[in-house]
């Protein structure tokens, strides 16, 4: 099964958390694209729409390509390109397991019902089964109306 590992890198944090959750997707014997470790030879050198162009089609041929998303989430503060990552595998009908960092801070009722299923952090992710794929509800904290 191959597995697109979405969630922002942008500190120390975030990409600590990515490479724990590809870390413990390869474990269990999936096979991980994970953005943040990609670059384009000189991509240093590129004007940044060059650069922006190459990132989104590589991107997004990878989410056509994948049998399931997996989202490292931090609740309503998610980056722009999550978000987006997470829209297209839905309108792709992948598959989606949405892993909540802190299930006590509210999340997007978009990115929760997007979501086959929501679980409680990295501890849950290393438990969970890929070979069972049902839609669930899920208990996540998500925003009001």
């Amino acid at each position: 099964m191959k597995i697109y590992l979405a969630g922002p890198f942008f500190n120390k944090q975030e990409r600590d958390n990515i490479i724990k959750a590809k870390n413990i997707l390869r474990s269990k014997d999936l096979d991980v694209f994970v953005p943040m470790e990609h670059k384009f030879l000189d991509d240093d050198k590129m004007p940044n729409g060059v650069w922006g162009r190459l990132v989104y089609d590589y991107d997004k041929e990878n989410l056509y390509q994948c049998d399931a998303l997996v989202c490292v989430y931090y609740g309503l503060y998610s980056d722009s390109g999550t978000a987006w990552e997470v829209g297209f595998a839905t309108a792709l009908n992948k598959k989606i397991v949405v892993v909540h960092m802190d299930c006590n801070v509210v999340g997007s009722i978009m990115i929760n019902n997007s979501a086959n299923y929501n679980i409680d952090g990295l501890k849950s992710l290393k438990k969970f089964n890929f070979e069972i794929f049902n839609n669930n509800i899920s208990n996540a904290n998500v925003e009001q109306k």
